[in-house]
């Protein structure tokens, strides 16, 4: 998700952020397509009408995105930064026919509201700054549109096509993306005299080749059974087995190809190092992460939790959780370090959100921890969400139960 100073509104009820590098990109576009103006008023007036219809044309592509997305069921949230705009939610639980929709959700409303003004104006007289606006706000909403279809990840057309393909073609999605991508870019800067373009598909191209790499090692790996020793591995974390640990990890760590599948040895590794009390090992081991490649949010928490820093690993998860992560291991660490901290409220309250994650017998242990711990209101609420979702009686004794508990030690009014 991208950084920086920005402001925040909703929008249907969908958190919305714009950084403040949109509005510097989007404002310096429109100076560059004012070269022509009658005088520099006019410039910056033609600039800053061009960043008001880049502003709304984009909110509307991506609430195409969100309202879909939260059509079936995801939390989006939109971001605008200086290279456009990004709807982030969590997919796992999405068909690929519900992902390509949502994917091609956000173009069909920009060539909409692009084809509704074509309609209105096409044969209306309009003088020469009117033109201007329209044929402006046809080409962020039917030009782009049209580019953004494009077989190119991260282009929703290239988030289309690796829906259509599925993940088990991810190999050909990576590759006909850095194939387009090439063409595109080529395009652009020849025959379209677009630097912008050429840029923004060289550098998908370029990720996508990287993307192939990548693949390829991980078949490679997966053949030699590195991510099934992976999942053993994580197992032993779980179950404190450090010294276990410690063999199984480095084996791998010399043998990974893959940056993820080697990043996540190198966690096990440093959770093992830091549980037999090796911090310094622990912190050395941190440093050879490989920053560009994704880690294990659950893995990197353990190890800042065996380091000490319980409230890292809880901001670490907790974040991770906000970006849509629905790991049972981890919603339970995160629960643990909410309960250790005194913070058993809030630990009920992650279990009701993560409920089906983490599953009854989980979520009936936080209940049973929350019951002796006397907080009978957070039990309350859970045993609640409990009994709506699996139905269980003895779920619904202990609703009774706990919400029995909660009246009596409810204060006097």
């Amino acid at each position: 998700m991208p950084r920086g100073v920005g402001t925040s509104f909703s929008l249907f009820g969908i958190p919305v952020r714009v950084m403040s590098s949109f509005w510097i990109i989007a404002v310096l576009f429109g100076l560059s397509g004012a070269t022509g103006a009658e005088s520099p008023a006019k410039g910056v007036a033609f600039a800053l009408v061009w960043a008001a219809i880049v502003f709304v044309s984009i909110v509307l592509h991506e609430l195409g995105h969100a309202l879909t997305a939260l059509a079936f069921g995801a939390k989006p949230a939109i971001t605008l930064h200086a290279m456009g705009g990004l709807t982030h939610y969590q997919a796992g639980r999405m068909s690929r026919a519900e992902s390509w929709l949502v994917s091609f959700a956000g173009p069909a409303v920009g060539l909409m509201v692009g084809i509704a003004v074509y309609l209105a104006t096409h044969r209306q007289p309009l003088g020469r700054e009117a033109d201007e606006v329209v044929r402006s706000i046809l080409w962020v909403n039917i030009g782009w549109s049209l580019i953004n279809l494009l077989p190119v990840v991260p282009f929703d057309g290239g988030h289309m096509m690796a829906a259509a393909l599925g993940p088990r073609r991810a190999t050909l999605t990576a590759v006909i993306s850095a194939s387009v991508g090439v063409a595109v870019a080529v395009a652009g800067f020849f025959y379209f005299a677009s630097p912008w373009i050429a840029l923004l598909f060289g550098s998908a191209a370029v990720n996508a080749m990287r993307q192939v790499g990548r693949l390829r090692s991980y078949d490679v790996d997966r053949k030699a059974g590195l991510d099934a020793e992976l999942v053993k591995i994580r197992a032993a974390v779980i179950e404190g087995k450090a010294n276990e640990v410690l063999a199984a990890s480095e084996r791998i760590m010399s043998r990974a190809r893959t940056p993820a599948i080697k990043n996540d040895a190198v966690l096990a590794l440093a959770w093992a190092h830091a549980t037999l009390g090796r911090a310094v090992s622990a912190r050395e081991l941190l440093e050879k992460l490989e920053r560009d490649a994704p880690v294990d949010a659950y893995l990197l928490a353990a190890v800042e939790d065996a380091l000490g820093s319980p409230e890292a690993a809880r901001a670490r998860l907790e974040a991770a959780r906000q970006q849509g992560l629905k790991d049972p291991e981890a919603m339970k660490l995160l629960i643990d370090l909410y309960a250790r901290d005194g913070q058993l409220s809030r630990a009920v309250e992650v279990a009701i959100d993560e409920i089906e994650s983490l599953g009854r017998d989980a979520a009936r242990a936080v209940l049973d921890a929350a019951m002796v711990q006397g907080a009978y209101h957070s039990a309350a609420d859970l045993a609640a969400c409990l009994v709506a979702k699996y139905g269980e009686p003895s779920d619904a004794v202990e609703h009774a139960r706990a919400s029995a508990l909660a009246e009596q030690t409810r204060p006097p009014r």
